[in-house]
């Protein structure tokens, strides 16, 4: 073989490996070592915080439109509220379905930080069922430097995807969550 072509099988397999990781891994590593909460019927507080009436749980690696976050969009007069937004998108994934979230370990403001799932036949976890992860695809929240392990490469993917894709606040003028916070802030 000549070493042009060597290379590129090389890096070519190396792609394909690269890519199972990111759209297969993510979806066992809730599992390794740590508790699961659940599943519970859950209530949202917000776009990125969820309860089951007992404990409040903080998704890892998103930050959602804040309630009260203004969002405007072309040919829209009216400034909108991009958290309600957000919050209605995960109250429509969620649905009927029960939740089942998985401790990362930490905790922020008391809530427990985790990667929930809705909990659709109580064996395998999938990206497809990861809250997190449907907020970012949906285009509501950017994702934070909080997740580790491979399931946070998916998480920038999802969000690139919304951002290339206009989806949700993508579509609109807004700040990011972390910025509407600041500015808040210094208006208190």
């Amino acid at each position: 073989m000549r070493p042009a072509r060597s290379f590129l099988l090389v890096t070519g397999i190396s792609a394909v490996f690269f890519g199972i990781a990111i759209f297969v891994t993510p979806n066992f590593e809730a599992y390794s070592g740590t508790t699961q909460h659940g599943p519970f019927q859950a209530k949202l507080i917000d776009a990125d915080t969820l309860t089951d009436g007992e404990n409040r749980y903080r998704l890892v690696g998103v930050d959602a439109c804040e309630m009260g976050q203004p969002i405007e969009f072309a040919g829209e007069p009216n400034t909108l509220n991009c958290g309600y937004y957000a919050m209605r998108f995960v109250e429509r994934f969620i649905a009927d379905h029960q939740v089942v979230c998985y401790d990362q370990g930490s905790r922020s403001y008391g809530r427990i930080v985790a990667r929930c799932f809705r909990y659709t036949d109580g064996t395998r976890r999938s990206i497809h069922d990861d809250i997190g992860a449907f907020v970012l695809r949906s285009g509501w929240a950017v994702s934070t430097d909080h997740a580790e392990g491979l399931f946070a490469l998916r998480y920038y993917y999802e969000e690139l995807m919304a951002k290339t894709s206009l989806r949700g606040a993508w579509n609109g003028t807004t700040m990011t969550p972390a910025e509407w916070r600041q500015a808040k802030s210094q208006l208190d």
